[in-house]
């Protein structure tokens, strides 16, 4: 009898080995779930090029010329008043509102092969000068201006990129998952 208790492993045993192992896999999902890519980044990304897409037809719908003015941490929409002489903010559309980026995120563009310096204007400061000018232009015959914008989290991580080519298509994919 004790040549068998000897041979066969105690349930406290079987019980160690599997939270060791539970452990283990936590701190490797864990890990991953760092390292690996950021959903953060990729969420907004494709819900830009989906507001993108939606101001496009809208644009198109009314006739309009709308713009995107872009913030390191945030973007909201522009709309061109010919009759006031320049753009305002568009007031009173959900799809159009202000948006800030998650805490951590920040935003890059090019438009012409070349990155633009992106400022965040206090609203004090926006209060006292013009609204400033978008970056991005969607126009009323449906046509967006190329430009490419980059969405990552501060000091690196897996980067996300909305895009439009001079054919108007929007794209949204990650450069890194290439490298």
């Amino acid at each position: 009898m004790s040549a068998e208790r000897q041979r066969a492993f105690t349930l406290i045993e079987i019980l160690v080995v599997i939270v060791i192992l539970g452990v283990i896999v936590t701190f490797a999902v864990l890990s991953f779930g760092v390292l690996g890519r950021d959903r953060e980044a990729e969420q907004e990304a494709r819900r830009l090029a989906a507001i993108l897409a939606q101001v496009r037809d809208e644009a198109a719908l009314q006739g309009r010329d709308f713009g995107m003015l872009v913030e390191p941490t945030g973007y909201e929409f522009l709309s061109l008043e010919p009759r006031r002489g320049g753009w305002e903010p568009v007031a009173d559309d959900e799809l159009m509102r202000r948006r800030e980026l998650p805490e951590g995120l920040r935003m890059r563009l090019w438009l012409e092969s070349r990155e633009v310096v992106l400022e965040s204007p206090r609203q004090e400061q926006r209060k006292k000068i013009e609204t400033p000018k978008p970056q991005i232009i969607v126009l009323g015959s449906g046509e967006i201006v190329p430009f490419d914008l980059q969405i990552a989290r501060e000091g690196g991580g897996t980067r996300w990129r909305v895009a439009a080519t001079p054919q108007g298509e929007l794209i949204t994919d990650s450069p890194d998952a290439n490298s």
